[in-house]
């Protein structure tokens, strides 16, 4: 594939999927609006993603939610292939912002499905969903078929976008692929999610609160693992399938705790027991089909995957210390 347009390829997955095309001698297109959630402090993160993980790709600022902005970039630069990650990247965001939510995980997928249409030269559309569709694990480790039943507006929104996927590759003949990642974490996140907020608290010297650490599992999944089952999914010759991609194995808030303890042990922290979450009850992923069908194989356990997080927060300029 000569030509790639990333959707949200300045973010935290998408410029990790970037960064592995280009090295793998693709031509990456960016598109992003260039939004960010997380905090000054976090400014060398994202010059980390510009500078490094966006080197040697074409840049362009712009959202999916504005088809004819959407339309021109089709024009201009003609892609062969299509990664959609530029979406609304937090649940708790979502939550709160319903009607950005809608337009950034659902309009703009429609968006880009119906102009790859107009296109025709479309070869794969790979659509990043998440685990939060199947809602509450049914079965352990998930697998692609089993029930999706979300039970917040995330996971309902994303569902919803890989039903727009696979119906729209129906009608206009689009091969598509669907990845689910979970729990995603390593260089260059600045989103607020568990594993960043714990590194960050561990080598910052951050107050870190932990909601029934015991009991909560998750397919904690590095992120080079992810961007390389998402390039694997657009690259491989199979058409028309949903892949999980995870490590492949849950393990606990107490674990990932422990773990940075083990290295940090004057950390800050707080546990909460609370009897329910709107988050649904997560844990293991089956990721045998995508290790069957596109050669999938996760390089990261939570253990390597966190010194290596853990080694690039330390490499970071110390933040000014949070006032009491």
């Amino acid at each position: 594939m000569a030509r790639v347009l990333v959707t949200g390829g300045a973010g935290f997955i998408g410029s990790h999927v970037t960064s592995q095309l280009v090295e793998l001698g693709h031509e990456a297109v960016v598109l992003d609006p260039l939004r960010s959630h997380g905090r000054p402090e976090h400014e060398p993160i994202l010059r980390y993603r510009r500078e490094v993980l966006l080197r040697g790709a074409e840049l362009i600022e712009g959202s999916t939610e504005d088809k004819e902005a959407l339309r021109r970039v089709f024009e201009e630069t003609r892609p062969d292939a299509i990664v959609h990650a530029g979406v609304l990247p937090l649940a708790t965001v979502a939550l709160e912002d319903r009607q950005h939510a809608f337009e950034s995980i659902l309009h703009g997928t429609v968006n880009l499905l119906d102009l790859a249409g107009e296109l025709e030269t479309i070869r794969k559309f790979v659509y990043v969903s998440s685990s939060m569709v199947y809602g509450d694990f049914t079965q352990n480790p998930m697998p692609e078929d089993g029930q999706t039943n979300p039970k917040e507006i995330y996971g309902g929104m994303k569902l919803a976008g890989e039903i727009m996927t696979r119906s729209f590759s129906l009608a206009l003949k689009i091969p598509h692929a669907i990845c689910r990642p979970s729990a995603v974490y390593g260089p260059g996140d600045v989103n607020g999610r568990i594993v960043q907020k714990a590194v960050e608290a561990a080598v910052w010297s951050r107050p870190l609160g932990l909601v029934n650490p015991a009991t909560t599992y998750l397919d904690f999944s590095y992120v080079g693992d992810v961007a390389q089952g998402i390039v694997k999914a657009l690259l491989s010759p199979v058409e028309n399938e949903t892949f999980n991609v995870t490590t492949g194995a849950a393990q606990t808030l107490q674990d990932l705790y422990d773990l940075l303890r083990a290295r940090y042990p004057e950390m800050p922290v707080t546990v909460e027991e609370r009897a329910s979450d709107f988050r649904p009850k997560r844990g293991t992923l089956d990721v045998s089909k995508a290790r069957e069908l596109i050669g999938y194989e996760p390089q990261f356990t939570l253990e390597t995957g966190v010194a290596a997080y853990v080694a690039f927060v330390e490499s970071l300029p110390a933040p000014e210390p949070v006032p009491a």
